[in-house]
Parts: C-alpha cells; sequence; structure tokens
C-alpha cells in the first residue's frame, strides 16, 4: 500500500490554507483560465505566487489554470472566487478539486525529482451550517477526489514537473470541530494540560472561529465529545467590517480596492498615502469592526438562549480565525467570567485542526487493520 501524507485543507473564503507536518501553505482563494504568457525578463520569487498548471482528472483534461495570486495579478477579466452562498464542495466547475490538488502538488515539488506520484490522507472541512446540510455533497466530491489528478507545472520556475495527486482517504468536520481540537491538542495527538485542568473541574469549552463570512462555533464536554446542540454557524465575519471600510474609502477618499486588498493594508499598515491624502487606516477601521463585534455577540447569545446552553458551564472560549489578527484585543472577555484563550496561530488553527484530524484517522485505519489481521490469526489457530 502507498504511503499517505497527512494534510489538513482550510477553504477560506478570501484564502486557503493547507497544513502539514513540514510545511504551511497560504494563497489567496481565486482561480481563472491560463493562458501562455508574454515575459520579457525572467520572473523570480516564492513558488506559490507562479501557479500556471495544467490538470487532468484520469485522462480527461480539465484546462489550463492560474491558482492563488498569479490568478489574482494575470487574469482576463474571468477571476473566480468562492461565492457566499454557495457550498463550498458543490464544484460542478471542477475549482475547487483544482485549487485543491494544485497546492497539494506544490508541496511535494522537489526540484531533484520532477515526476512523481504522491498519495494523501486529507482532512478538510466546510462551514457548520453547509456541513450539517449538505452531505450528500461532501461525499460526491470525496469520490471524484479518489480519481488520481495530474498537475503540470508550466511555469519555468518549475523545470517542467509534472506530479499525481491521489486523495484515497478524505475525511470532513464542521469548521468550528477542527479550531477547537488544534487550541486543545499538541501535534502528538496529546491534550494540552491547561485544557485537561478544566475538564477536570468539570467544565465545558466553547470553541469559536471567526472568518471571512462565517462565525462556527462548537461546545466539548469534558468527556472530550462534541455537544450536539454546540453545533451552529453565525452569518457575521470580518468581511462585515471589511465592506464598511471599503465603502468608507471609496467615499472619503475616491480610494475604491478590492476587500482582499484592504484586508491585507489594515494588517500591514497604520497609515497609507492616496493621491497625496494620508488615510488613517487605524481611525477608519475602528468603528466598523466595533459594530460587527457588537452584532457577532448578539447573535453568539441569541443562539445560545435559543439552545438552552449555560454559558456559565463553560471553563473557556477559544477564538481562533482572521477575526484575532485584526481585533484580537477586543475579544477578550467575550463571556464574562469565562477564561479567553486567543490562538497564537490564528490563520491556520482551522488547517492544522483538519491535519490532526488526518493524523487521528490514521490510527483508527492502523487500529481497524490490525485488528482485522489479529482476528485471521485467531481463526487460522482455532482451525
Amino acid at each position: 500500500m502507498n504511503r499517505l501524507i497527512n494534510a489538513g485543507w482550510d477553504p477560506g473564503r478570501l484564502n486557503n490554507k493547507l497544513y502539514l507536518s513540514d510545511k504551511k501553505i497560504i494563497n489567496m482563494n481565486v482561480i481563472c483560465s491560463g493562458y501562455e504568457r508574454r515575459v520579457l525578463e525572467q520572473e523570480d520569487g516564492e513558488l506559490v505566487n507562479f501557479l500556471d498548471v495544467e490538470v487532468y482528472r484520469g485522462d480527461e483534461y480539465l484546462g489550463r489554470y492560474f491558482v492563488g495570486g498569479m490568478a489574482y495579478k494575470h487574469h482576463r477579466g474571468d477571476l473566480r472566487w468562492t461565492a457566499n452562498g454557495i457550498p463550498k464542495f458543490d464544484d460542478a466547475s471542477n475549482d475547487e478539486a483544482i485549487k485543491i490538488v494544485t497546492h497539494l502538488a506544490l508541496s511535494q515539488f522537489d526540484p531533484n525529482d520532477l515526476k512523481k506520484k504522491v498519495y494523501f490522507r486529507l482532512g478538510t472541512g466546510s462551514p457548520t451550517e453547509e456541513y450539517f446540510n449538505n452531505t450528500d455533497i461532501l461525499r460526491k466530491f470525496a469520490e471524484m477526489m479518489k480519481i488520481p489528478y495530474r498537475v503540470v507545472f508550466k511555469h519555468p520556475l518549475f523545470k517542467g514537473a509534472i506530479i499525481e495527486v491521489s486523495i484515497p482517504k478524505m475525511y470532513f468536520k464542521p469548521e468550528g470541530t477542527a479550531s477547537l481540537i488544534s487550541m486543545t491538542h499538541d501535534d502528538n495527538l496529546t491534550r494540552r494540560k491547561e485544557i485537561g485542568d478544566i475538564f477536570e473541574r468539570g467544565y465545558k469549552i466553547i470553541g469559536m472561529n471567526i472568518g471571512s463570512s462565517t462565525t462556527d462555533v462548537a461546545i466539548i464536554k469534558p468527556d472530550m465529545t462534541f455537544e450536539s446542540s454546540g453545533f451552529f454557524g453565525i452569518d457575521v465575519g470580518t468581511s462585515n467590517a471589511l465592506n464598511l471600510i471599503r465603502s468608507e474609502l471609496y467615499k472619503e477618499y475616491g480610494y475604491d480596492i478590492p476587500k482582499v486588498k484592504v484586508d491585507f493594508m489594515i494588517r500591514k499598515y497604520k497609515k497609507v498615502s492616496y493621491k497625496g491624502q494620508i488615510i488613517d487606516l487605524e481611525d477608519i477601521k475602528r468603528r466598523p469592526f466595533e459594530n460587527m463585534l457588537a452584532l457577532l455577540k448578539t447573535k453568539f447569545f441569541d443562539q445560545l438562549e435559543m439552545k438552552g446552553i449555560d454559558p456559565g458551564e463553560a471553563g473557556a472560549i477559544c477564538i481562533s480565525g482572521g477575526a484575532v489578527m485584526l481585533i484580537g484585543e477586543k475579544l477578550e472577555n467575550f463571556i464574562p467570567g469565562v477564561a479567553t484563550q486567543i490562538s497564537l496561530n490564528p490563520l491556520f488553527e482551522d488547517a492544522r485542526g483538519y491535519y490532526l484530524e488526518a493524523k487521528i484517522n490514521e490510527l483508527i485505519e492502523d487500529r481497524v487493520e490490525n485488528e482485522i489481521f489479529t482476528d485471521v490469526e485467531e481463526i487460522v489457530e482455532v482451525e
């Protein structure tokens, strides 16, 4: 049997994140049709920015694509983002499959081994409401991903590499559970001591992942099982604030930029200059994010009340997601009287959780396989 590489894939609205034991990759969640570009000088930089690929599924040619930053920079008006309200894995266009296999192939690129076949055990997931409402879609997508995909890298930096990607094992989880598992466990799947202390006192732990378009919640009990009524999604995320900031920039300064650039800009700069005008980003972002947080709290506590969940039964709330990088300090004391644990790796917390999910399933697969062979040995001995 081929060795399976464990990986976690977090398909975000703005960015996709891939997590493996030895590397992490983040790239814009965009794709467009590829073409033969006219390049005068040699291009150089991080390989993730040059994903110009041809993709085959089995013997079927799917086409040529620019993926991620390459698509954002060189599209010809056909740039495609994951659209809000559409299940990520309802993949009639093949876009999601192409993004996944391209990044998996990139993770295994080796300039000294340009033609190879690689096999993955992939953990991934979708927003909580999509996960529970679209199980058939997820099942069909996993079946489709079992077919080998051949990724041909066209950019000269890849030296003609051809990598065939197979995903015989694919495991889905709701987004909220992935980040919570990640924040409560070490890489060797051992529960962190501070988490064990909370459970020993009989408290539950709430996990909250604040993404671009949705916030996903999960609640884990002291016996390490998830509370069934504690799975829910909230239609509030950083996009609520980013859209308001974008509108303000255009209204006050005539500065019209896409949401993804607003997101990048306010993370990196306190002030920027545009056509001779100094724009105070710290001031502009303050009110939109305060409003977003107030709305999130209102909807969060409404959900708890509706589901009969007492927040006082929680010993901690673990918060992750892109919002942590923007308003981390304002998330403290999210639930009054309950300890707040803020992720130290907010962008990759879900991806790491999916990676740990793959590792957990590897152990389960090994145990089942050993049990099967043990049964066979016992039968032989009886005979």
